[in-house]
């Protein structure tokens, strides 16, 4: 063997030694990154299956596990009334909200109108606009001229209309879009609402099912819009303000409180875990052309 091949060998063990190392050190680094964001999430569990003393005594482990306490959030509390009501708040404005969302992008990506730039860039405006500034404006309007304080109205219906940062997530997408089949169902006569519903809008599954992930989540643990408008009545209750019901009361019971919490996760987890597959591919498709 010649010592040309010698060395080609040993530069090629070195390199696939130097591979092997930091793959290994990059796997170690995601399971330290990994444990930290696990240990809050195991320890809420832990303690929510625990006693009251020990729950006091900060417990690691529980001497005896009271499944009990999940039982009795939900005959003691409005925890399993408040689920209904907030899937029937959050669901409309999610499904319709994301699709006019999906809409107007799809406008803005492909059609030409007057003043198209002016008004995009106006909604873009928006965005560096904080809540705290339009709050308290809306509040005075769904109370004063809409009269809907104190139903789920102002909760529901403004979602309905879609978002700025949906309808952005949405553009970027559609550009990546081919467009010669949208131009070959303008050949076979079909009109733009028709092209979106049955050749764009297939294509854009894994977008869409991404933002309604995104969107679900931040509307399903939106505290302070219930708050505002719901006000005290335990009909209308939403998880979050049923938690904070039971945090507020005169006796909290710890670990039932953190049994609430665990429960209330349930769903956006079981909803990602459903979708995780499309709504990163969703994510990861979007900034591509």
């Amino acid at each position: 063997m010649s010592e040309k091949a010698i060395s080609r060998g040993k530069k090629k063990s070195k390199i696939n030694g130097g591979q092997i190392l930091g793959k290994i050190l990059a796997y170690v680094f995601l399971c330290l990154i990994a444990a930290l964001i696990l240990i809050p999430f195991i320890q809420l569990i832990l303690n929510s299956l625990k006693g009251p003393k020990e729950v006091e005594a900060n417990v690691f482990f529980p001497s005896v596990w009271y499944f009990s306490n999940y039982i009795d959030v939900f005959k003691e509390t409005v925890m399993l009334h408040s689920f209904l009501n907030t899937f029937m708040y959050i669901i409309p404005p999610v499904i319709c909200g994301t699709f006019m969302s999906a809409l107007c992008a799809y406008g803005f990506a492909r059609l030409r109108f007057p003043g198209k730039n002016i008004i995009f860039g106006a909604m873009m405006a928006t965005l560096v606009i904080p809540n705290i500034i339009i709050m308290i404006p809306a509040y005075v309007m769904f109370a004063k001229f809409y009269q809907w304080l104190g139903t789920p109205l102002p909760v529901v219906i403004p979602g309905m209309f879609g978002s700025t940062v949906t309808m952005f997530f949405m553009l970027q997408y559609i550009r990546t879009l081919p467009t010669e089949m949208e131009e070959a169902a303008m050949i076979d006569g079909l009109n733009r609402l028709d092209i979106f519903l049955t050749v764009v809008f297939p294509m854009m599954v894994p977008a869409f099912v991404a933002q309604v992930v995104l969107a679900f989540s931040g509307q399903y643990n939106d505290y302070l819009t219930p708050l505002l408008y719901l006000g005290n009545n335990t009909d209308l209750f939403t998880v979050q303000l049923a938690i904070n019901q039971m945090n507020s009361a005169y006796s909290v019971e710890t670990q039932k409180l953190l049994a609430a919490c665990v429960i209330a996760l349930l769903p956006t987890i079981i909803l990602f875990l459903c979708a995780q597959k499309t709504f990163t591919e969703g994510i990861s498709l979007s900034g591509l052309k």
